[in-house]
C-alpha cells in the first residue's frame, strides 16, 4: 500500500497550530518521523507532542490509535495520553496548501529512547520482555474496526513486502543479505502451522519508541502509528529484532527477553518457532523499506536511521542454526523442544518413484527446500553455507533473475521461428563476450545438448569421423557424451573406450608424468599419439574436446600453454578444438570471463550451459561463421526450447547481474583467498597433498599421509563433517579424492575464511 503524502509545515506553522486549536505555547522543535509529522511543544508546565497526520488519513485509524493509547494508559502501562483540544475534540482536520490532514496531540514522555543508549545494561532485555508481555495481556480483549487493515508493517504481511521491494535495495550486499535471510523465513514459515493467535498489537516496539529514564531503566512506550490487528507473538518479534540491534550478545538478548515476556504473559508453543523467523523478518521489511521510503523522500533521513545496524546484525545473524536458538528458548521457558520432521519418509517415496542409480549427496541427506544467495536451506529454515553448486551462478534465486522470468513470462513464450527483440539482444551481448571469430550462437537447453551439438557441428565442418578427449573427462549424459567421457565409460557400469575416441593424457601436475615449467608442451605431445592411432584405423579426426579446467578430472587447472599447443596439434591434423565451458564459464575464472582465455587459446566451438541460467535449464555453443556456414547442409536445425524469450531474459540477466554487482572481480578476489588457504593446509597438514583452482573453481587433493596415494574415505569424511558445520562441499576426481569447491559468485572472502577454518578444525582432529 502507498503511503499518503507528508504534511508540508514549518515550524512557525505548528506553533500557531497548537496555540489555535490547543490554546498552547511553547518554545517547538520538530521530531524524527517516518509518514506523519510530529513536533515537541514545550512549554513552563510541561511538554505535548503536536501531531500532523499524513494526508487524507482515514478517521477510523486515527480513532483507533486515540482509543488504543486510552485503553493501554486505563491497564496501567507507560504510554501518552491523547490531549483535547479546546472544542473537547481529540483531533480535527485541517488544510494545508489545499490537503487534508488531521490534527492531534499527546502528552510527552520524560525519557531517552533505548537507540541513544548504545551500551544499556543487560537487565534492560528483562524489563523489555516483561513489558511487550504486559502489553500483550492488556490488548488481549482490546479490538477496534480502525485496526483490521492492510498494512505493510504487519509481519503476516513481510514477506510479500520484501520481495515486492527488495529490487530498490542499491547496495548489492544489503540486498543479498536480505534475499538469504528471506529464503530462511521462508523455509522456516512454510514448515509451520500459520494458526497463530491473531489479535491487536502495539506494532513497533523498537529502539526508538522504548525509553529508558537516567537510572537506565524502561519507563515508556511511545509512537502507536503501527498498531493494528496481527499475529499476537509479532510485539515480541518486532522487539526483540530492534533491541538486538546493538546487544554485544545478541542470542543472550533474545533469551532475556523471550523469557521475561513468556513470565508475564505465557504464549502457545508454536509460537517459539515463529519468533526466530519474524523477528528477522521485522529487520528485513525496515531494511527493503527504507530503501523505497527515501526514493520517496530523500531528505527523511530517519528512514535510514537503522539500514546499516540491520544489515550487519542480519549478516552475522545467517550463520546462526535457527532451530538451536528455537530449542534454547523453549528450554529456558520450560517448554518441550519441537521434533523436527524426518527426512526417512520422503527418502522411502524418492526409493519408489526414482531410479536407484539417482544418488543423494551426504551420509545424512539434507532436506532442502529453499535457496537464496550463497544459502541453501532445510525444511525447518536452516541454513548451509554453498560451497559447491556453480549452476546458481549469481546466487541462488536472485532476485533480479526471478523478476526477468516472471515479467517474461506474463509476456509470450515462444520458439525461434519469430523475430524477438529480447532473443536478438540476449545473443548480441553473449557473442560479445567472446574473442574473434567467436560469434555465432545457438542457443540449447543444458550443457549436455550443448556438446551434442558441438559434435554435429564439428562433423559437419571436417567431414572427420573420429574424436579425441581428455582421461578422466565428463562432457554430457547421452550416449554420445558417455562414449567422450572416461569419467563414465572406464568407471562403475562403464562399456570401456569406443573405436572412434582417443583418449589423451591428462596435464595432471600432481600425479602425472611431467611438472615442470614445460609441461603444457609435454602433455599437448600426447596428442600427436591420438592422431596417429586415428590414420592407423584408416579415418581422419573431427575433434579434439577439453574443458578448460577438467572438473571431473579433480578441479584440474591445466599447465600453461596446453591447450594453445594442443588446438594448434589437431588443427594441423583438420580437426577442430571444442572448448567445454559448462563449468567455468561465465567469470567463474577470475581472471578471465571464459576459462580457456586463462590459457592463451581462441576455440573452434565453445559449449556452456549450468551458470548461464542461474538455474532455469540452458545451453548454448558458440562458434566462428566458417563452421556454422559448414552446418547450413540444408537440413533445418530447429530447436523447441532452445532460445525461447524467457531463457533469454534469464540469460541476460545473470550477465547483467555479473556487471552490475562486479562477481568476476569477487570471483577473484575470493578465489585468491581460498586457494592461498588451502595452500596454506597443505603446509600444515599432510593428509592433504595438493591444492589448485582460478577463480571460484578450486580443489584439494586428500592422500595418505607422506604419499600421493589417494584417500577417498578421508574425503568423504571431510566433506560429511563439513554438512555438520552447515557448509557444503563434494568431492571428484577419477579417486574421489578431490575436494570440490565451485560455489555461487556471490561467495565472498569472509566465507572462504570460515570453510577454511572449519576444515583446518576437522584435519587437526584427524
Amino acid at each position: 500500500m502507498m503511503p499518503m503524502p507528508r504534511a508540508h509545515l514549518s515550524v512557525e506553522q505548528a506553533q500557531n497550530l497548537a496555540q489555535q486549536h490547543y490554546g498552547i505555547q511553547g518554545v517547538v522543535t520538530e521530531l524524527e518521523g517516518e509518514l506523519d509529522r510530529n513536533f515537541k511543544i514545550q512549554t513552563d508546565s510541561g511538554a505535548f507532542v503536536l501531531r500532523v497526520t499524513r494526508e487524507n488519513l482515514p478517521e477510523i485509524l486515527l480513532d483507533a490509535w486515540v482509543q488504543s493509547l486510552l485503553h493501554i494508559r486505563e491497564e496501567g502501562l507507560p504510554v501518552s495520553k491523547p490531549i483535547p483540544q479546546t472544542e473537547g475534540v481529540l483531533w480535527s482536520k485541517i488544510i494545508l496548501e489545499t490537503k487534508t490532514h488531521h490534527l492531534w496531540m499527546t502528552s510527552w514522555l520524560n525519557g531517552t529512547p533505548l537507540c541513544d543508549h548504545p551500551k544499556p545494561s543487560p537487565e534492560i532485555y528483562d524489563q523489555i520482555g516483561a513489558l511487550v508481555g504486559t502489553l500483550r495481556n492488556s490488548l488481549r480483549n482490546w479490538e477496534h474496526p480502525g485496526l483490521r487493515r492492510e498494512f505493510e508493517w504487519d509481519v503476516r504481511q513481510g514477506i510479500q513486502v520484501v520481495e515486492d521491494s527488495i529490487l530498490h535495495i542499491e547496495e548489492p550486499r544489503q540486498q543479498r543479505v536480505v534475499h538469504e535471510t528471506l529464503g530462511s523465513i521462508k523455509a522456516a514459515m512454510d514448515g509451520l502451522d500459520p494458526d497463530f493467535e491473531v489479535g491487536t498489537i502495539h506494532g513497533d516496539c523498537n529502539d526508538h519508541n522504548l525509553l529508558l529514564n537516567e537510572e537506565g531503566n524502561l519507563c515508556g512506550l511511545i509512537d502507536i502509528g503501527d498498531a493494528c490487528e496481527s499475529w499476537r507473538i509479532a510485539d515480541l518479534a518486532i522487539a526483540s529484532a530492534y533491541a538486538l540491534l546493538d546487544a554485544d550478545e545478541p542470542l543472550e538478548a533474545l533469551t532475556r527477553l523471550t523469557q521475561s515476556s513468556f513470565t508475564a504473559c505465557p504464549f502457545p508453543e508454536q509460537e517459539f518457532s515463529a519468533l526466530w523467523p519474524l523477528l528477522r523478518l521485522r529487520l528485513c521489511v525496515s531494511l527493503s523499506m527504507s530503501w523505497v521510503q527515501q526514493k520517496r523522500d530523500p531528505e527523511n533521513h530517519y528512514l535510514s536511521a537503522t539500514r546499516i545496524p540491520a544489515f550487519n546484525l542480519l549478516k552475522d545473524l545467517l550463520r546462526v542454526d535457527g532451530l538451536e536458538v528455537e530449542h534454547s528458548l523453549r528450554a529456558t521457558c520450560g517448554v518441550p523442544p519441537r521434533i523436527a520432521s524426518s527426512t526417512s519418509a520422503l527418502q522411502e517415496r524418492r526409493k519408489a518413484t526414482f531410479g536407484s542409480n539417482l544418488s543423494l549427496s551426504y551420509d545424512s541427506p539434507l532436506h532442502i527446500s529453499h535457496g537464496a544467495g550463497r544459502y541453501l536451506f532445510d525444511s525447518c529454515g536452516v541454513g548451509y553455507l554453498d560451497g559447491v553448486n556453480n549452476v546458481p551462478h549469481v546466487g541462488h534465486s536472485h532476485p533480479a533473475i526471478v523478476d526477468a522470468a516472471v515479467r517474461q513470462l506474463r509476456n509470450t513464450n515462444t520458439n525461434t521461428r519469430y523475430l524477438h527483440e529480447g532473443r536478438q539482444e540476449y545473443a548480441e551481448a553473449l557473442a560479445e563476450t567472446f574473442p574473434d571469430p567467436l560469434s555465432v550462437v545457438y542457443f540449447v537447453n543444458s550443457g549436455s545438448e550443448a556438446n551434442e551439438l558441438a559434435i554435429r557441428l564439428a562433423t559437419a565442418h571436417t567431414q572427420g569421423s573420429d574424436w579425441i578427449t581428455l582421461d578422466a573427462a565428463y562432457h554430457g549424459n547421452t550416449q554420445n557424451l558417455v562414449d567422450l567421457s572416461p569419467y563414465k565409460f572406464d568407471g562403475p557400469g562403464g562399456k570401456g573406450r569406443a573405436a572412434h575416441v582417443q583418449v589423451a593424457e591428462l596435464p595432471d601436475l600432481f600425479r602425472g608424468r611431467h611438472s615442470n615449467s614445460d609441461a603444457g608442451m609435454e602433455y599437448a605431445k600426447d596428442l600427436h599419439r591420438c592422431l596417429a592411432a586415428i590414420a592407423e584405423r584408416g579415418a581422419s579426426p573431427a575433434f579434439f574436446i577439453a574443458e578448460a579446467i577438467p572438473g571431473c578430472g579433480g578441479q584440474m587447472v591445466l599447465p600453461e600453454g596446453y591447450l594453445a599447443r594442443a588446438a594448434a596439434t589437431v588443427r594441423a591434423a583438420g580437426a577442430v578444438f571444442i572448448c567445454d565451458e559448462v563449468q567455468t564459464g561465465f567469470a567463474r575464472a577470475g581472471e578471465h570471463f571464459w576459462a580457456f582465455e586463462s590459457q592463451g587459446v581462441v576455440p573452434d566451438i565453445v559449449t556452456v550451459g549450468k551458470p548461464i541460467g542461474n538455474g532455469h535449464p540452458m545451453g548454448a555453443v558458440i562458434t566462428t561463421p566458417a563452421i556454422a556456414r559448414s552446418f547450413d547442409t540444408g537440413m533445418e536445425y530447429f530447436n523447441t526450447f532452445g532460445g525461447n524469450p524467457v531463457s533469454c531474459a534469464i540469460g541476460h540477466a545473470v550477465l547483467k547481474t555479473i556487471e552490475k554487482e562486479g562477481l568476476q572481480e569477487n570471483a577473484r578476489r575470493t578465489g585468491e583467498v581460498l586457494l592461498q588457504g588451502l595452500q596454506e593446509l597443505v603446509d600444515e597438514f599432510p593428509s592433504i597433498g595438493y591444492a589448485r583452482g582460478l577463480g571460484l573453481f578450486c580443489g584439494a587433493v586428500c592422500v595418505r599421509p607422506n604419499s600421493k596415494e589417494p584417500d577417498a574415505a578421508k574425503a568423504s569424511r571431510i566433506v560429511n563433517q563439513l554438512r555438520a558445520d552447515r557448509v557444503l562441499l563434494s568431492t571428484d576426481g577419477p579417486h574421489h579424492d578431490v575436494l570440490k569447491m565451485k560455489p555461487p559468485l556471490v561467495f565472498q572472502p569472509a566465507d572462504a575464511h570460515h570453510l577454511l577454518s572449519r576444515m583446518r578444525h576437522h584435519l587437526k582432529e584427524g
